[in-house]
Parts: structure tokens; sequence; C-alpha cells
């Protein structure tokens, strides 16, 4: 057989062997490891997507630079390991195809020894979609983990978030807690306090009333007793008035009444109102006016009266020698900045009238001055076992103040005296009419006034042509309120309930006597005063009313005068301001 045959065949069997390998999903190869040539066959370069020798050459080279550039350095650490006898070749990787993807393929094969050395190497070249489904099932699974990795990092932030939500929370918490805490062990100090100082008037009073009731009292005994007793009744009312002033402020219900007035007659009014008071302790109460002050301002005068009056009478309840200065200022300076602020306050005003109320008292020291604007506080227990009082005065001054766009502040020195210092906002005063000298005032004493004309025979005699109706359901303030009118001189009907009261005015219409005035209590069985006077005034009742209560609240007087009502007093009613109500309106009214 020649030669050339010899070839051929060998060709031949290589071709049909690369067939039956491409056939089984194989790819064949042979490299010649001394010159680098190699040969591929067409399965092979199917593999890879090459169609000839002119796309992927014969070299080794070529198979080299298609390898994934992170597993070459294994293929040719296999080889190399291969050719020392030490490992099968046999492996993994990527190559890059012809569309510039990686596919993962398995290589397999052998070296050829020739005269005891390695001179080619031989195998096959597979597909191997496990490697892929593998790194696909780690791209997968690295996708999982760092999907939960960031989930994870949100929860740990949401976590974190809630934890630090939660503490604010527990914070808050803690704070509502102690405030509550506090609230509440105010309030019980508040009703211990209310209790201590209403039962105290409280005792004496009744204690005074058994007095009376024992034999052989003299007359100087006796008026002590009643002086003690009116004394006591009227501290208590006191008490009441606070109390409810304060409820009013702290719920809201505390309106101000803006309305233009003279500032300094005010304070000269209650200036002289005080007088008795500071003589009857031997000590000086003056005005001065410190710079001038405008004649009129806008403000409310009820409130700044009642601010006056609990400041003034604090000095003069609290000196025993020297006597009490009531200095007063203009102002435009910017205010203090206020302690303890309140929703109720009102803006500081730009320009306020100053009063400062000062004295030569026992003064306080600066722990003790910083309790007095507290509810139910003075200086210490000794202070108000001496002096007496709630120590509200002073808490509803301040808010008063503020209300009115000023603010009220203190200074003192334990044995030296004391300086109160009120501000108050004067609205849209003219500034071009002011007052520089102090006019003169005769000191009012209006209880002994009222009661000179009370008991005036002429006045009594002219009271003969006054009829009253009263409506009062109380057996007791029926009888009180008869036997003063009475001892006036006026004739009296009672009825013991709204319905009653309307029937006697409109039958006494009819027969032509009329009351001249009708006292209507407004809380009555059967029908009240409300009812009963829009009843009467249905029925064309042209009389005056003026309506009883003890309603001294805010709207209370307003509820009254729309029912029909011309004129308002509550109990506990004087005995003069009743007497001096029913004289004006039945002279009004007849």
């Amino acid at each position: 057989m020649s030669e050339t045959t010899n070839k051929d065949n060998a060709q031949d069997e290589k071709d049909l062997l690369a067939a039956a390998l491409q056939a089984a999903g194989h790819g064949a190869w042979h490299w010649n490891l001394l010159d680098g040539s190699a040969w591929y066959s067409a399965g092979f370069r199917k593999m890879l997507g090459f169609s000839d020798s002119a796309e992927f050459s014969d070299r080794f080279e070529t198979f080299a630079s298609r390898v994934h550039p992170d597993d070459i350095g294994r293929v040719h650490h296999a080889v190399a390991t291969h050719l020392d006898g030490e490992d099968k070749f046999d492996l993994e990787f990527r190559m890059r195809v012809k569309d510039g993807t990686w596919s993962w393929f398995r290589a397999r094969g052998r070296s050829v020894v020739e005269d005891g050395k390695s001179t080619k190497m031989l195998g096959t070249l597979t597909e191997w979609p496990l490697s892929s489904a593998r790194d696909q099932l780690a791209a997968s699974a690295s996708d999982k983990l760092a999907a939960a990795l960031h989930d994870q990092s949100q929860s740990s932030r949401a976590l974190e978030k809630a934890r630090a939500d939660l503490q604010i929370q527990n914070q808050e918490l803690q704070r509502a807690r102690a405030t509550a805490e506090a609230a509440t062990m105010s309030k019980s100090m508040f009703l211990a306090n209310m209790s201590h100082e209403i039962r105290t008037p409280m005792t004496a009073i009744l204690g005074f009333v058994d007095l009376l009731t024992e034999e052989q009292k003299d007359l100087a005994e006796r008026e002590f007793i009643v002086n003690a007793i009116r004394r006591n009744g009227k501290h208590l009312l006191t008490i009441i008035n606070d109390i409810l002033d304060l409820s009013k402020i702290e719920a809201g219900g505390m309106g101000v009444e803006i309305i233009s007035c003279a500032p300094l007659n005010i304070i000269q009014d209650v200036v002289s109102f005080m007088q008795p008071q500071a003589l009857d302790r031997g000590l000086e109460l003056f005005v001065e006016l410190k710079s001038p002050i405008p004649e009129t301002i806008e403000t409310d005068p009820t409130r700044l009266r009642q601010i006056l009056m609990n400041l003034i009478g604090n000095s003069i309840k609290f000196t025993e020698h020297g006597g009490v200065k009531v200095l007063v200022h203009f102002t435009n300076q910017p205010m203090e900045p206020r302690v303890e602020p309140d929703q109720s306050d009102a803006a500081p005003a730009a320009n306020r009238i100053q009063v400062q109320v000062m004295d030569t008292g026992i003064g306080i020291d600066d722990v003790q001055r910083q309790k007095l604007f507290h509810p139910f506080t003075q200086a210490d227990a000794s202070t108000t076992r001496r002096f007496g009082g709630t120590g509200l005065g002073l808490t509803i001054s301040r808010r008063l103040s503020r209300m009115l766009g000023g603010d009220i502040f203190s200074s003192s020195q334990a044995g030296l005296g004391s300086i109160f210092t009120v501000e108050i906002g004067i609205g849209n005063a003219n500034l071009d009419r002011m007052i520089t000298v102090l006019t003169p005032q005769t000191p009012v004493l209006l209880e002994s006034k009222s009661k000179m004309q009370s008991e005036d025979p002429q006045q009594i005699i002219h009271n003969a042509k006054t009829s009253v109706l009263v409506a009062e359901d109380g057996e007791d303030n029926q009888r009180l309120m008869v036997h003063h009118l009475t001892r006036a001189g006026m004739k009296i009907t009672v009825a013991n309930n709204g319905h009653e009261a309307v029937d006697l005015a409109i039958a006494a219409q009819k027969q032509g006597r009329a009351p001249d005035v009708i006292l209507m209590d407004m809380q009555m069985p059967v029908m009240d005063g409300y009812e009963a006077t829009e009843k009467l005034r249905s029925l064309g009742w042209k009389g005056a009313i003026i309506a009883i209560t003890a309603h001294a609240m805010n709207g209370d007087r307003d509820r009254c005068m729309k029912s029909g009502c011309d004129e308002y007093l509550t109990k506990p009613i004087e005995k003069d301001a009743l007497i001096q109500a029913v004289q004006n309106l039945a002279k009004f009214k007849r």
C-alpha cells in the first residue's frame, strides 16, 4: 500500500471520528506542543459559532484568546499540571462565542508522549450547561442575597426609626405622666387649701352664731359678735369669688371688655376707697404722678380696678409701720420677658401705664418671692396665720394684667418693704392729651354714705309708694329680702316660684295695682326665673324686673338680660345694693 493511500485512510478515520464526536455533541481538538499549531474539528468551530479556519485559525493562541480572562489562568494551570503527570486534563471554563456572549464549555484530553516527551495534546470540547445553570443559580442566589441584604438594611433602618420613635414616645409619656402627677398633686393641694380657707371663716361664723343664741349678752358684746360674723362672711365671699375667677381664667372663660376709660380716675378711686383701711392701721396711703399719662386709655376698667384693689390691699395688710405709695408712670420701654407665659396672655403692648405699689412692710426674700404668683401660696405658713388670705389674688392679678397686654413684677427686701409693679396696655390712646398734675380727691366712704341714705326717714316715706314682688323659693333669702325692703318702707308681695310670680303679677296688673319692681330669682322650681321673665314679657309686662342669682360666671349677666331682665344682682346681696337697685328702677319705670 502506498504512503499516499495510508495518509488518506488516516484522514478518513480522523474525519469519521470527528463526525462521530460531533454527532455525540462534542468537538475535537489537537494541539502541537512543539510549534503551537492546532487542528479543530468542524463541530468544535460550530459550537463557537464559526464555520471555517478563516474565522477560527488553527492555532492554540486562537483558542486561548477566546477563554474568559477569569478562567485562562485555570486553563494554563490545568495543561501544565497534566503535562507534569500530576492530574488529568478535565475542566470547565467560559469562552466568548462569535456573537460576543460567554458560554460554558468542558474540555477533556490527554497528552501524547513520543521519545519520552509530550509533543501534542488531543481531546474534546463539550457545551456544558450545568456550569451556566450554576452561574445563573449563583447569580440568582446573589441577587436574592443582595435583595435580602437590601431588605434587611431597610428593615434595620425601619427598626432603628421605630426604636427612636418609641424612645421619643416613652419620653413624651414620661413627661405626660410627670405632668399628670404634678397636676394631681396640685389639684389635691388646691382642694386641701380651699377646704381649709372655706372652713376657717365658716367655723367662726357658726361659732359666733351659737354665741348669739346664748342669753345675757350685752349690747357691746353682741355688736362684736355681729361684726365678726360679717367680717368672716365677707372673707368667705372673697375666697369664693377668687376661686371662681381663677377657675374661669384656667378654663379660658374669663374675658376682658376693652373700653375707653380714665386710668387716673380709677387709680384715685381705688386709693380713696382703701384709705379707711390704711388709716385704721395708722398708715399713709397716697398717689404720686411720676410722669404724664394719657387722659384716657383703652382697657378693661373693672379688671384694672380688681388688680389695683388686690395690690394696694396686700400692701396695707402686710405693712405695720410707715405707709404705701402708689406711683403712676407712662412707659414705652420693652417689657421684661414673662415668666411662665400662658396661651390666654395677650401680646405685650408697646405703650403701657405702669403703676408701682411701694410699701414699708415686712418684705420677703427672693426664694419666697418666686412662689407668690402660684395659687394658694404666700411667703410661708406663718404669713397665712398672721395676716390671713388665700394667696389667689396675685395669681389672678398677674393673669388679668397679661390679658390686658402687660404683666406684674415684684421686688422686695425682707424687713424693708416690697414693690409690686403692674403694667397694662393703653390701646389706641390719644398721646396728645396727657395729664401732668394730680387733682386731689376726697376719700369716699361708700358704705357709710349708702347706709345713711337707706335709713333716711324722708327716703323711707318716699319708698312707701313702691311695691315689690319678691319671687324667691329659698325661705331664708326670702325673709331677708322682705325684711330689708319692708324696713326701707316698701310694700312686699311674695311668690315661691316662677309660675306664682307670673300669676300674681298679671292678676295685680289687671286690678290696677301692678308691682313697680319684680325681684326674680333665676333658679326656682316649677318655673325658673328665665322662663317666668320671658313669659311676662310675652304677655306685655312693662314693669321692671331685677334678676337675683347665685350664678356669677362669665355670660350669666347676658343671659339674664336676654331673657328680659332690667338689672342683675348676685347673691349674697348686700342690703344697700338691693334697696338702691329697687329705688332706681322703681323711679325709672314709674
